[in-house]
């Protein structure tokens, strides 16, 4: 019985009795069972696992074809075993307006989508609609191209924004339902949609360069 009630309840996160238990078991297994889990994240606490993410989330991905947990994973249930205060989320997004850890930014993102009521992820991640930068994925088994084994694709913020608010699953992670917004438009809970302003002509071509150089890829100190 005890069991059943920690599991959790997709529709209805305030029922979650610790927000680790939002990851399904055979995924959160498998991560506190791996490696890099043991050795960077079992002894973190809030303040020490920011230089963990920093240092060695280069990239977005759940598991690998082998069931191996990624770095960005391992972080993420770390980071809900913890349940840090707002105050600490808030800056680890923003940075002090920096955005010189993207992957940090992308991490904390999918925790806010997860435990933030809401109308607060809809205002919160709303605005990284206007955020470009890329983002590096991996993918659940090689492709083959041109011969060569691809592990990984390209896509941008702004994606990962738009998935976060609109798909059930992310990188293998069932997400809790989402209230449609305009429901909450109608409750008043959130306001109207803003698009950040009219997009120029040179930022949509900006973005169109960066998506035609699509083999270049980009650290976090870029």
């Amino acid at each position: 019985m005890e069991n059943s009630k920690k599991q959790a309840s997709y529709s209805d996160k305030s029922n979650v009795i610790r927000k680790a238990y939002l990851v399904e078991p055979i995924i959160r297994h498998r991560i506190q069972d791996s490696l890099f889990y043991k050795q960077y994240l079992y002894l973190t606490n809030e303040a020490t696992i920011l230089p963990v993410i920093t240092s060695q989330v280069k990239y977005i991905g759940s598991t690998n074809a082998n069931g191996k947990p990624t770095p960005f994973v391992c972080c993420f249930l770390r980071l809900l075993e913890l349940e840090p205060s707002r105050d600490i989320i808030e800056m680890c997004l923003h940075q002090l307006g920096t955005k010189e850890f993207k992957y940090l930014t992308a991490l904390i993102m999918l925790y806010i989508r997860v435990v933030w009521p809401y109308e607060d992820v809809i205002t919160t991640l709303e605005p990284f609609y206007s955020d470009y930068r890329k983002l590096r994925f991996q993918l659940k088994s090689p492709i083959m191209v041109k011969g060569m084994p691809i592990l990984y694709k390209l896509s941008h913020m702004d994606v990962w924004c738009d998935e976060l608010l609109n798909n059930e699953r992310v990188v293998d992670l069932i997400l809790p339902r989402m209230v449609p917004r305009h429901v909450l438009f109608e409750r008043g809970l959130i306001g109207e949609r803003n698009y950040h302003g009219i997009v120029s002509e040179d930022e949509n071509e900006s973005k169109n360069d960066s998506e035609s150089n699509s083999d270049d890829y980009e650290s976090d100190s870029d």
